[in-house]
């Protein structure tokens, strides 16, 4: 999302952190979950047929450090919602687009859920629009 179209900053503000783990010489993105008694909910993710994902990316200004750009991730079922609010690194990002998946996890690095070939058609728009922003802010 451009920033001149970005409504309410406040809905931006970082919910989950990022993190980039290695398997099999492969990189995975990964995102934070704190909340423990999530983990019986996104069990019961697993089989819904009614499970929807989408990843939307973002750009957002900070008065001091600049610009940022993140992601929403929403995960919806029939019966519950997660929502995602990450700023994430370069190699995060770049993770995302070729693999096509992000890993849930929790501190102690267990997997808690995943989600696999994400559409990222918005947020490669974004990280060229960030690209852009950056030469003329230099």
């Amino acid at each position: 999302m451009p920033l001149d179209k970005m409504p309410n900053s406040e809905e931006f503000v970082p919910t989950h952190k990022s993190i980039i783990l290695h398997k099999n010489g492969i990189p995975a993105a990964c995102i934070v979950d704190k909340q423990i008694q999530n983990k019986s909910r996104y069990e019961l993710l697993s089989n819904n047929t009614s499970l929807r994902a989408s990843l939307v990316g973002f750009l957002n200004k900070d008065e001091e450090l600049g610009l940022f750009m993140g992601f929403k991730l929403k995960i919806q079922t029939d019966d519950d919602f997660f929502e995602y609010t990450v700023y994430p690194n370069d190699e995060f990002i770049d993770t995302v687009i070729f693999e096509e998946s992000i890993f849930i996890i929790n501190e102690k690095l267990e997997h808690l859920f995943s989600l696999q070939k994400i559409m990222t058609d918005q947020f490669v728009k974004t990280r060229s629009e960030f690209e852009k922003f950056q030469k003329m802010i230099k």
